[in-house]
């Protein structure tokens, strides 16, 4: 072994055979026996690199369920096998091979341009190269000059055996014998995971998907975002003319992602990998991890120019052999500086994730509809989610005037980007019921909220049920119990009181809500018992600060009053926010009038935050450098 298998050798758990003693591959004519003191090599072809092909062991051909997440910078730079590696099953290497060998990238042999894709399937075939039927179907169903951009669709550079070099997107498309090779090794079946490291222009992301079916699952990686667009765009036109595509591949993704930096968000999900360029020896280990523990099987090629199959057992033992002999541009390793802010950066993603917020309206509906008299699951317990108990929940919050003055000097509020549809959406995954309260059968409103010169009608079933407030009320057995003029505090606005109404009956907030008003929606949900309510309003302004540039106007301003009002009302999403923007841009926020109003212990909660994440920081360099001492032996 060179000295990157032996590194593997250490990191993965193998059988690696290189010389006699087994079945050949596929196509590959057994080496000849010969004396140890004999090189077998009286050509001297080892040392243009022919006899390693000629020479390579097979492990078992069983399958392995590959599973890897990587992602290459670009296609192969030449992706294209040297030809005289190429094994046949008639015998010797033919002589336009080799010659197609010492002429490398001269196009000695070039393959000749076909008319059709289906020409081209063809050809692959006759030259044994496409064997398995249903690989021959998918690569029919998505024909080549379809990944390609307008300007190479031509038959010349669409429909012939060799690589395509995008000039304008900086990458290049592999050759059509490399895609049938891998999709045959992949063995994919209904229902796999399948993901493509260096996904390209899409073509292997898009044949896997018809592969594994409906029940599965294709996503495609690459670090180059026009790489990434190529291949979303073209699949996506695949799906809009080919029903059959439509109806039976899998859902594509693709995403702009390094295989080797954090978040692993695809660590131990796949059935199948497939990777588009060259992974150094030291790195097959990351790409072992990404197979599910039940076991994997990965395509890869491997530096400096081995193009394996690694399969992954169950007991997670890993054994590998060696397919053909290629030329591929090599996977993107990032710095150690770069995988550092990677992880810090993630991390940081993590504390500021925005928390669930599971809705009960499918059974606040059936309540409201079908049982008045039973109470749904909306109640709350007798402290809060927010941390207001019983007794504090009538008292007037003492709300920062100024918030909503810096709020108003952000340009832009977020009510805006309301959707068409009325209601304002967020980023994040909610519990959404489907469910629907129908006003029409409830009848006509048999009560009204007052306020300072303003009603509003509404329904005593929908307000008990979905708020704390009105249910103690209504069940309290007292003497306005039954009342139907209910008054509002009177420094709540009849807007305001509007934007409650809407979420009470549709569960979501009012499109037209802005930042600014959010704040009084969120004091009238703590108010009257909404946890649900208060939590949407607490993203909406929490999004306000993590969508804005801190050179905008008034953002700053805004930021710093918000860390007030999340520490005084209990709201640790946007107190979580508000603390990353300041700690981010402490010189800009300092400088603030509502920086300098803010009360000392904002200011302590600052500098340990920031004393955290240097603290932080040194220990995940410390680690990294225990680390690179340990795999260097040092």
């Amino acid at each position: 072994m060179n000295g990157g298998e032996e590194g593997l050798e250490e990191a993965l758990p193998h059988r690696h055979e290189r010389h006699g003693g087994r079945a050949p591959v596929r196509g590959e004519r057994p080496a000849p026996m010969r004396d140890a003191d004999d090189d077998g090599d009286p050509l001297g072809l080892r040392a243009i690199g022919l006899m390693p092909m000629m020479m390579m062991s097979d492990d078992d051909d069983s399958e392995d369920d590959g599973n890897h997440e990587a992602l290459d910078e670009d296609e192969d730079d030449d992706d294209q096998p040297d030809a005289a590696h190429r094994a046949h099953a008639d015998g010797p290497i033919q002589l336009h091979q080799f010659l197609r060998f010492i002429a490398g990238r001269a196009g000695v042999a070039r393959d000749r341009p076909h008319d059709t894709n289906d020409d081209l399937i063809n050809n692959l075939r006759r030259m044994g190269v496409l064997s398995s039927e249903k690989v021959i179907k998918a690569m029919r169903t998505c024909p080549r000059n379809a990944f390609l951009p307008e300007a190479h669709r031509n038959p010349e550079e669409a429909f012939v055996d060799s690589p395509v070099r995008l000039d304008a997107l900086d990458f290049n498309v592999s050759a059509p014998h490399m895609h049938a090779t891998c999709l045959q090794e992949l063995d994919l079946q209904p229902g796999h995971r399948f993901l493509d490291v260096g996904s390209g222009c899409g073509i292997v992301t898009a044949c896997a998907a018809l592969l594994v079916g409906k029940m599965g699952r294709a996503v495609g990686i690459d670090v180059k975002r026009a790489a990434v667009q190529l291949g979303r765009s073209s699949v996506q036109a695949l799906a809009r003319s080919d029903a059959e595509y439509a109806a039976k591949a899998a859902d594509v993704r693709f995403f702009v992602h390094n295989v080797f930096m954090p978040p692993l968000r695809h660590k131990g999900h796949y059935d199948r990998v497939h990777c588009g360029a060259a992974c150094p020896p030291a790195k097959l280990a990351c790409l072992v991890e990404l197979l599910r523990p039940e076991g994997g099987l990965i395509v890869t090629p491997v530096e400096p120019s081995d193009l394996r199959v690694l399969v992954k057992a169950p007991d997670g033992s890993v054994r590998q052999r060696i397919i053909s002999q290629v030329r591929y541009s090599t996977l993107e390793v990032p710095s150690d500086a770069e995988m550092l802010l990677s992880r810090i950066k993630m991390e940081r993603r993590s504390q500021l994730a925005i928390p669930p917020l599971p809705s009960t309206f499918a059974a606040d509906v059936a309540a409201i509809t079908g049982s008045p008299g039973t109470s749904a699951g909306s109640s709350m317990s007798d402290q809060s989610a927010f941390g207001v108990d019983d007794a504090d929940r009538e008292r007037r919050w003492p709300w920062p005037k100024k918030v909503a003055q810096f709020l108003t000097a952000c340009s832009g509020s977020q009510g805006s980007e309301g959707s068409s549809s009325g209601v304002l959406g967020f980023d994040g995954s909610d519990e959404e019921s489907g469910a629907v309260l129908d006003v029409n059968e409830l009848g006509a409103p048999d009560c009204t909220l007052i306020g300072a010169g303003w009603r509003i009608p509404a329904h005593r079933c929908v307000l008990r049920v979905r708020c704390e407030h009105f249910r103690a009320r209504c069940d309290s057995g007292m003497r306005d119990a039954t009342d139907s003029h209910l008054p509002v505090p009177e420094h709540f606005s009849k807007e305001a009181m509007e934007v409650f109404k809407f979420y009470l009956y549709q569960d979501q907030l009012d499109a037209r809500l802005d930042a600014e008003a959010a704040t009084a929606v969120l004091h009238i949900g703590q108010y009257y018992g909404a946890p649900r309510l208060v939590g949407l309003c607490e993203r909406l302004l929490a999004r306000e600060i993590r969508h804005r540039d801190a050179d905008e106007e008034g953002t700053c301003e805004a930021a710093a009053a918000l860390l007030g009002l999340a520490d005084e009302a209990g709201l640790p999403h946007l107190r979580a926010v508000a603390l990353d923007f300041v700690v981010q841009h402490f010189p800009a926020v300092s400088a603030t009038a509502a920086w300098a109003a803010l009360p000392r212990s904002a200011a302590d909660a600052v500098a340990a935050e920031a004393t955290t994440r240097f603290k932080h920081s040194v220990e995940i360099m410390r680690g990294m450098a225990a680390q690179y001492k340990l795999s260097n032996g040092k």
